[in-house]
């Protein structure tokens, strides 16, 4: 991928000085679920030209407000839609904080019973930033990762989700990823509060990026397995044949970060289409995505 789609991306800080303040005094209504449109994709102009309106030969092309994909053919039969109002306030929890959001959950995905629901959403960045101290966080780093001349590095710190309440373990097959009008970073990863065997029920697909325009913010979480990776986050689990074995959780001197960078090591080695869903495939999705006014 090249750095002038990246570089499009406007500052979010510099977008932020001009905010105001955000109001206290709201509270959280339920999400409101909108009909979801399943037609082909109108073509749209973008700075590279115009898209194609179904740009995965096969696939289902779904929206809700904003946002519009195309889901790859074997990836999920379809998607449901909401649209979160603004939620904020002294009983608002704060990973439930949200200047007003939209979501898109993928129906009959190809995995199931994970502990991920496979999902998009789609956040106003700058209200989001302003409004949530992780998100502003998070949009910080992705900036800096898309702003980078040197591109996409391990040693630039991720984006996280802002909605967790859990810390990343651990990142591994860390790649830039343009969108219809827009990019970021895709990368496999593991949340957990605690020291955690990394494993096929807690695996996720995770991207994060922003519209060239920098209005917003696009997070997409999809459930991942791969066969060297035991299915169960259980200690006493087997590991399968490649895998890597994880210290004793019992041992104060457990050498956990040893564990994690072996995990990143074999994964990064390891073939995108030996991944379930293929990586080559969720990166399909992602591309597709397009996100308007």
């Amino acid at each position: 991928m090249g750095h002038n789609g990246m570089k499009a991306v406007i500052p979010l800080l510099l977008v932020l000085i001009v905010g105001g303040s955000a109001c206290s005094q709201s509270v959280t209504p339920g999400p409101s679920t909108l009909p979801l449109s399943t037609e082909a994709l109108p073509a749209a102009e973008t700075d590279s030209g115009t898209i194609l309106s179904s740009p995965i030969p096969g696939g289902i092309d779904v929206s809700i407000g904003p946002l519009s994909a195309v889901l790859p053919r074997g990836l999920a039969i379809g998607a449901s839609g909401s649209e979160f109002p603004r939620a904020e306030g002294d009983d608002v929890a704060p990973w439930d904080v949200t200047p007003g959001h939209f979501q898109l959950i993928l129906e009959g995905y190809a995995l199931g019973d994970k502990f991920h629901q496979p999902q998009i959403l789609v956040y106003p960045a700058p209200g989001y930033a302003e409004l949530y101290p992780p998100a502003f966080e998070s949009i910080r780093r992705l900036d800096n990762i898309l702003f980078d001349p040197d591109g996409v590095n391990n040693q630039e710190p991720l984006p996280t989700v802002p909605f967790f309440n859990a810390a990343q373990v651990f990142a591994s097959n860390i790649q830039a990823v343009e969108f219809q009008n827009g990019s970021g970073v895709r990368f496999l990863t593991e949340y957990a509060q605690y020291a955690a065997p990394v494993n096929n029920h807690e695996l996720f697909y995770h991207f994060q990026g922003l519209t060239r325009d920098g209005l917003y913010y696009v997070i997409v979480i999809l459930p991942i397995t791969v066969p060297i990776l035991s299915d169960s986050n259980d200690p006493a689990a087997m590991i399968p044949a490649g895998g890597v074995a994880y210290p004793d959780i019992n041992d104060v001197n457990a050498d956990w970060d040893g564990y994690y960078a072996a995990i990143t090591t074999l994964l990064d080695a390891t073939p995108p289409e030996s991944f379930s869903p293929a990586i080559s495939q969720l990166d399909l999705l992602i591309q597709s995505i397009h996100v308007t006014p």
